[in-house]
């Protein structure tokens, strides 16, 4: 688990106009929004029975902070597909079989944005810094049903909302669920990443690139909007998610969760025969849509409202 802390109440109560005695529970962003409908804002808790809201957009730089969050995860994924030292796994006899299977590492990230309490959990015998609330387990919940849609980065619309403009552009929306503990409606997003290509090497000193450490360590006011139509390995990742591939699975989207889906089946295919077209094996996201409707034998259930459960926990 990784934490891009915001601030504690505090801090946080500044931007809610409500300043009070706060109790000891902290603010953090390891992750984000809940609802196709009414906007649920991350709460704060004040004292033991009382909440304000914080609209969390409406603090300084956290556009950036959250922009920098995801793009430091995009850097993971291709230095792993990139690094010559982290590829020679791939010549190792136990895990390709003499060279006739094709194994390569994948890593799957999930991002919300709400709050924690932080601080020490454990006994005398061991002692863990950590966060616990139900938004550290949002994320581990995105974490998981990655897998699920079969993309390297799985993210809520509450942590979507708090990216800027730009940055939320170039990410997919994937469909509307409710997780286990929750009766809510949450849209989740990905960022196109197709891993099967080559990265060219970054030259030093002059970079053709930003480097992960050059992004990590970053300051807000150093950062670039404009750094999603610059970056060549942002661009390589998504280059397969064309503006035409996009309106295509968004409409299906669209046709899935008002209900029509004929029209959603015939879109999703064309969405998935789109990458498959491209040698990419077919788009998990649009197969994962249709698996669910066929199940249903492609009738929409007469209590549908636009939204399933998630399997994944």
């Amino acid at each position: 688990m990784m934490v891009w802390r915001i601030g504690d109440e505090d801090e946080l109560l500044t931007f809610s106009g409500k300043r009070q005695t706060c109790s000891h529970q902290n603010s953090s962003s390891a992750l984000a929004r809940s609802s196709t409908t009414t906007p649920a804002l991350p709460v704060v808790r004040i004292g033991v029975s009382k909440k304000v809201s914080v609209d969390l957009r409406r603090i300084p730089g956290l556009d950036a902070l959250s922009d920098k969050a995801l793009i430091g995860f995009l850097k993971v994924v291709v230095e792993i597909n990139r690094d010559p030292l982290v590829l020679s796994y791939r010549d190792d006899n136990r895990l390709t079989n003499d060279g006739t299977q094709d194994f390569k590492l994948r890593m799957g990230f999930g991002m919300h944005a709400g709050w924690a309490i932080e601080g020490a959990v454990g006994s005398l015998q061991k002692v863990d810094a950590t966060y616990l609330s139900p938004h550290v387990n949002m994320a581990a919940r995105m974490e998981a049903a990655s897998r699920q849609f079969g993309v390297s980065i799985l993210m809520t619309e509450r942590f979507v909302e708090l990216m800027s403009i730009e940055a939320q552009q170039h990410c997919r929306k994937l469909d509307v669920v409710t997780v286990k503990g929750s009766t809510t409606p949450m849209p989740i997003y990905t960022y196109d990443t197709f891993q099967n290509q080559h990265f060219p090497l970054l030259q030093a000193p002059k970079f053709s690139s930003l480097s992960l450490g050059h992004i990590l360590n970053a300051q807000a006011k150093e950062y670039d909007v404009e750094l999603w139509l610059q970056d060549k390995d942002l661009i390589q990742l998504r280059r397969f998610a064309t503006p035409a591939f996009r309106e295509v699975y968004g409409k299906g989207l669209d046709a899935y969760i008002t209900g029509n889906w004929d029209e959603a089946r015939t879109l999703l295919k064309n969405a998935d025969r789109i990458m498959t077209e491209n040698n990419l094996g077919g788009d998990v996201p649009s197969q994962t849509l249709l698996a669910f409707m066929e199940n249903r034998q492609w009738t929409c259930p007469l209590d549908w409202k636009g939204y399933r459960p998630l399997t994944s926990k």
